[in-house]
């Protein structure tokens, strides 16, 4: 029986990873898997040997504060996966953690198989790991189509098996009738970033309610994370007064149903933005980081969009308000000016909609055949 280990770092590499071992199943059915993974995998029947838990952090500040047992983790995970007869490695996403991984198992075994499922983005920065991509994986497999020949130039093997997902959404594409009262507040995965976030997205709610007293706010959130945690959080910032305005969902069909529902949303950037644009959903982008994370990635980060569906389009697609412009009063009037627009269906709204079905059309391989 073949043995495969699957690393996924966060939430979305979570659900990226449940993905691909669906498909790789279809191809080897009798493989034995296990996996540092979320629901997704757990879901998926795949046994978890550590939860995504011990890997979720983000920025520089709290990484220097896990590092050791980050690193500590790294060699124990290395020697697992070495010690127990692991034949194939399939990585996901999160490349600071998982490409150190990869040298250290090749290394230590230069004949076992390593394939990087969403690997990092070096067409829009990191190209210093082209390197490291090259020599310790075998096979990379992308979810956007223009990267196979971006890595292909580069000499390695990459091929393009749709996008994730634009998979788990299809069933919801115009399939709702969407509210028009309906806003999505999308805070992220992380605790340290609801936490860092919270409070601007509180004060937009306040300033939009004031503005369209009809208008409703949904927080969908992973199943993991505790709801208690934004419900406190709704009373820590003041929104009580506008109780059943204010609803916290979970379970991902359930988030899913309410969120194709929604007439646009206010998000941090990384793959929800990439979502709502793949459900058609018009949004405002913002996130501020601690300023030592942020000087550092302006030194390596040469992009100058921050949310996916600018990047893919090469355009702004969806407004960002980031670092300096993350102030509840511009994220406000950008939120303002579309919730008008969408209300109208005017110019602007119409462009937004069709930027957001060209994305779908470039990541949703069904739709092409169809």
């Amino acid at each position: 029986m073949k043995k495969v280990f699957v690393v996924a770092g966060e939430v979305s590499g979570d659900k990226a990873a449940a993905w691909y071992v669906h498909k790789f199943k279809k191809n080897y059915p009798d493989v034995y898997l296990e996996a540092v993974g979320g629901l997704s995998l757990k879901n998926a029947g795949i046994k978890i040997y550590e939860s995504i838990e011990k890997l979720n952090v983000a920025g520089v500040i709290e990484i220097v504060k896990h590092v050791r047992i980050i690193l500590r983790f790294l060699k124990q995970l290395t020697n697992y996966i070495l010690q127990n007869g692991f034949e194939e490695v399939v990585l996901v996403d999160f490349p600071g953690f998982n490409l150190r991984l990869a040298k250290r198992l090749k290394k230590a075994n230069p004949a076992i198989r390593i394939t990087y499922v969403a690997p990092p983005q070096i067409w829009a920065w990191g190209q210093w790991r082209v390197k490291s991509l090259k020599k310790y994986c075998d096979k990379l497999v992308v979810l956007f189509p223009f990267e196979v020949e971006f890595y292909k130039k580069h000499g390695i093997d990459a091929e393009f098996l749709g996008h994730p997902s634009a998979e788990m959404l299809r069933p919801y594409f115009e399939k709702n009738i969407v509210d028009e009262h309906l806003i999505a507040i999308l805070p992220g995965s992380r605790g340290s970033e609801i936490d860092r976030l919270f409070g601007f997205f509180a004060e937009v709610i306040k300033r939009f309610k004031l503005a369209f007293p009809k208008t409703k706010f949904v927080l969908p959130l992973a199943e993991s994370f505790s709801a208690k945690r934004i419900e406190d959080k709704i009373t820590q910032f003041g929104l009580r007064a506008w109780g059943s305005d204010i609803v916290i969902v979970q379970g991902e069909q359930e988030k899913l149903q309410v969120l194709s529902r929604c007439c646009m949303a206010i998000t941090k950037p990384g793959t929800v933005s990439l979502e709502l644009a793949l459900l058609g959903i018009p949004a405002v982008v913002f996130y501020k980081a601690s300023w030592i994370s942020y000087f550092l990635a302006k030194r390596v980060v040469h992009i100058i969009y921050m949310s996916l569906p600018n990047l893919l389009l090469n355009k702004v697609v969806y407004k960002e308000c980031i670092q300096k412009d993350c102030k509840p009063k511009i994220i406000s009037a950008h939120a303002k000016n579309l919730y008008i627009s969408i209300r109208k269906k005017d110019l602007a709204y119409q462009d937004v909609k069709k930027d957001l079905y060209l994305i779908r059309n470039m990541l949703d391989l069904k739709q092409k055949v169809d």
